[in-house]
């Protein structure tokens, strides 16, 4: 049986050693929790295995994952999942890399991939594709289960060091009654088509807009994707998404708000209340907004992939799940545990149907679970088959600071109307500056 282990370069003797090596421990570690007679190392008789999870699931997103650790601790009375709330994204960052530099992490977190990047270098990281195939892993039937572009985004040097947790994808929800009132029976599938529409839509007397939301960091990325541009280059690593084709990605989105006036462009959740109060045609935003907008809506709600236009692409959002090396065996053969149930097929069906993120494998949309929300949500199957062309942006530690360039380059463009070209040069240069640091 092959494993990314046996995948690797024969030549590269250092990464197999390393990786070999830090299978062989977990491998024993485990080994020794599972089968040692007396009480397991570090834990006293009765006393549960203590695993500390640190994210930024707020909300009912919060409440439904609150749910699930306590239903996993139901059928492992052994472990306790003590989660750890952070207020959002940016809080959970500073913190991961302050408590990284004092060697006191928590035992799993949520982490971005270019956060990733940083705790794999610094060998914080467990890999769990030691952990994969450990005799307590996942088959390689399992594995082909994942879809292949969120295995992508979690493998460095061949080998899976995080697993996809809370994944989305970028959809457009629409007013169905609103489309057909302006004789539109489906969303457009091309981006001229989606701007004619838009501007269709508007009605500037009756204060409503024709869409939002759509300019941001992720739909530069699929536009600039797909007209065959890139963020960095492969080689040098350097920025160039200053180039022909993010300036025609850039120049497009520009257009929708500062010369067709078709788009709103707005702050905070002031886009998404509007299109509940039906004041936005449409809204560009990811699945799982679909479950801040169900218990709102007074319209039928559709949703629709993205536009393509060229090479099919689209950035994905979401998450991965880490294990730090900080803890114990027992405490690693607990987070595993639970990190291996929460990706199971079941629960991935539970996951996605009560938050609206999508389901990491394949085998979960069978479900019956899921089946069920399928048939809920019109457009929403459809809208499914761009997981098998989702892209991911860059996931070099530079990206930390380069996605925030190129938001500040996009808002300077729209806000202050600053020349696109100008906008990404001036961005792309600021990257180049923060690298040689």
């Amino acid at each position: 049986m092959n494993s990314l282990f046996d995948s690797q370069p024969t030549g590269n003797r250092i990464v197999l050693m390393r990786c070999f090596f830090e299978r062989t421990l977990i491998f024993l570690a485990v080994a020794f929790a599972i089968t040692s007679c007396g009480p397991a190392r570090g834990k006293s008789p009765g006393k549960k295995v203590v695993v500390t999870f640190w994210h930024a699931m707020g909300g009912p997103l919060g409440d439904v994952l609150e749910e699930m650790v306590k239903e996993f601790e139901s059928v492992n009375p052994e472990i306790e999942v003590q989660l750890v709330s952070m207020a959002n994204y940016s809080s959970l960052a500073q913190k991961l890399m302050g408590a990284v530099q004092v060697n006191s992490p928590p035992n799993l977190a949520q982490m971005y991939e270019s956060w990733t990047a940083q705790f794999y270098a610094l060998n914080k990281l467990i890999v769990v594709d030691s952990l994969i195939h450990s005799p307590a892993g996942l088959s390689p039937e399992e594995i082909a289960d994942f879809y292949p572009a969120l295995v992508q985004n979690n493998t460095w040097d061949n080998r899976l060091v995080t697993l996809p947790f809370n994944k989305s994808m970028p959809v457009f929800f629409y007013n169905v009654e609103l489309l057909k009132n302006a004789g539109y029976d489906k969303f457009p599938d091309r981006w001229e088509d989606l701007r004619q529409m838009l501007v269709r839509l508007t009605d500037r007397r009756a204060g409503r807009y024709g869409g939002a939301g759509i300019v941001n960091e992720g739909i530069f990325g699929t536009l600039l994707i797909q007209y065959g541009g890139a963020f960095l280059d492969e080689k040098t690593g350097e920025p160039v998404f200053n180039s022909s084709a993010g300036v025609r990605a850039a120049r497009f989105l520009n257009s929708l708000v500062n010369e067709d006036s078709s788009v709103y462009y707005g702050a905070g959740y002031e886009p998404q209340n509007d299109f509940l109060a039906g004041k936005i045609a449409c809204i560009q935003s990811t699945s799982v907004s679909y479950a801040f907008l169900k218990p709102n809506l007074t319209f039928t709600l559709g949703v629709a992939p993205l536009p393509v236009d060229g090479k099919p692409a689209v950035i994905g959002y979401g998450t991965n799940i880490g294990i730090f090396r900080i803890g114990t065996p027992e405490q690693i053969e607990a987070a595993w545990k639970f990190v291996k149930w929460f990706v199971s097929p079941e629960q991935q069906a539970k996951w996605a149907s009560k938050t609206g993120y999508v389901p990491v494998r394949r085998s979960a949309l069978q479900n019956p679970v899921y089946q069920k929300m399928l048939k809920e949500v019109p457009g929403l199957e459809p809208a499914l088959k761009q997981l098998d062309y989702l892209v991911s942006e860059p996931k070099t530690e530079n990206w930390f600071s380069g996605r925030r360039l190129l938001g500040d380059a996009l808002e300077k463009m729209v806000r202050s109307r600053v020349d696109p070209q100008h906008a990404l040069d001036e961005a792309a240069e600021a990257l180049k500056k923060e690298m040689k640091k």
